[in-house]
């Protein structure tokens, strides 16, 4: 699913309802508009239903139904004008930003058409107790003022409201990016920062709840971090002193197990220090391009080997480029180099593809509950000759932080262990 930002949604969605309400208003106008000049085109009629009635005070009959007799020429109406309604013997027309009342033609004797009607109004008839008609004028024009500033009036304060809402809501949400900026970038740092709190509603709450939780992770961070340097410290110390005091023994068969005894310990101290630094985040990658095979080379030498002979290289027709850390992603093929070579009496396989890098050797195939690489001291049972089992740990927490793959598989008697690089960290030379 895409990822929309709460900026963006609450952003359409504002702009989405000052859409419709616009429309609204706008089908509401038409339909005023309409209803104005229908009842506009009633009092046309009944203007003129007067002049044939010979009303005696048509002037004020006039001025009640807001009309008044026109000099407007008639030939420019109806070619200029625009035509609004009509009837059979009559149009309204506007021209001018003023409706007008113009007849064609006289109305009908009584007896071929008494009364007519448009919208249950009548139209002008002749008055049956009368024997003569009045005079018909030949234009009308409306004098009253046609407006709508309710309706603009309403219109104008629900979008200013709108606005002004959506104004108040952006701000606070404009306040909420800046407190993930804030938090993203108190963890790109490693010294403890206050984010500034500015208001008192639930964004000011967040903001103090998380310097509060903030401050006590840095503190066990610290407390964390000054344990390791003592406890590594005090370690170190006896470990020395014992090589020292193993290298004085007389009892030949006692000094090479206590020498294997006092590296392994060495060695756990290296490894936990390793542990530490990628759980803890703390290890930054320096991502450069680099051959594969000349990052192989280096995890060989990193192995302290004599004789790499077990090691069998396949040969390439091209050497993949990959953008690495060279040191640490050395480190991680050299652990999982040595894993093969401690579980295997026979040679090492080593195979570079285009997108992988395999490293395959006959052994017995791996416990089910050893293969979650992700977890340290995933073992039942430590031995003094089973290794520490945190070489794959290690190897496999480097290689998810390059955002590669370890995969295994065993197959006919082999271990296979491969590594499966991105795209964008791989090229072809």
């Amino acid at each position: 699913m895409r990822k929309i930002s709460i900026v963006t949604l609450v952003s359409i969605f504002f702009a989405l309802t000052l859409v419709v309400i616009n429309i609204a208003f706008a089908f509401e106008y038409k339909r005023q508009i309409s209803d104005l000049h229908f009842f506009t085109f009633q009092r046309f009629l009944m203007a003129t239903k007067t002049i044939l009635h010979n009303d005696s005070d048509q002037e004020a009959t006039f001025l009640k139904l807001g009309v008044r007799v026109s000099n407007q020429d008639k030939d420019t109406l109806l070619n200029k004008g625009e035509k609004l309604r009509e009837d059979p013997f009559s149009n309204m027309i506007q021209y001018q930003d003023k409706l007008y009342f113009v007849h064609r033609r006289p109305p009908p004797p009584p007896m071929i058409m008494p009364m007519m009607r448009e919208d249950r109004f009548p139209l002008p008839f002749f008055d049956i107790r009368n024997d003569e008609m009045g005079e018909m004028p030949t234009v009308l024009e409306n004098i009253e003022v046609i407006s709508l500033y309710r309706l603009w009036i309403l219109g104008g304060v629900i979008n200013v409201l709108l606005l002004l809402f959506f104004g108040i809501v952006l701000r606070k949400l404009l306040r909420l990016r800046s407190l993930k900026s804030a938090i993203r970038t108190f963890g790109d740092t490693k010294k403890f920062q206050v984010i500034e709190v500015d208001s008192e509603d639930e964004l000011g709450e967040i903001a103090s709840e998380f310097n509060v939780a903030m401050q006590k992770i840095h503190l066990l961070k610290e407390a964390r971090t000054l344990f390791l340097r003592n406890i590594l410290h005090e370690l170190k110390t006896p470990i020395m002193k014992g090589k020292i005091l193993s290298n004085s023994l007389e009892n030949a068969k006692q000094q090479p197990q206590l020498e294997r005894i006092f590296e392994r310990l060495e060695t756990l101290l290296g490894e936990m220090v390793k542990v530490e630094k990628l759980s803890s985040n703390e290890w930054i990658l320096e991502a450069k391009e680099y051959r594969l095979v000349d990052v192989l080379d280096h995890a060989m030498d990193l192995l302290l080997l004599g004789d790499t002979k077990r090691i069998h290289i396949a040969p390439q027709e091209m050497a993949p480029l990959v953008i690495v850390d060279f040191e640490l992603f050395a480190t991680a093929l050299k652990n999982i180099l040595d894993n093969a070579l401690k579980h295997s009496a026979d040679g090492v396989e080593v195979d570079m593809c285009s997108d992988s890098i395999s490293i395959s050797s006959f052994g017995d195939k791996i416990p089910q509950e050893r293969l979650d690489f992700s977890r340290a001291f995933n073992r039942t049972v430590e031995g003094s000759s089973s290794g520490l089992g945190l070489g794959l740990y290690i190897a496999n927490a480097i290689v998810e932080k390059h955002g590669f793959r370890l995969s295994y598989l065993h197959v006919e008697h082999q271990n296979y262990f491969t590594i499966h690089f991105s795209l964008h960290a791989l090229h072809v030379n």
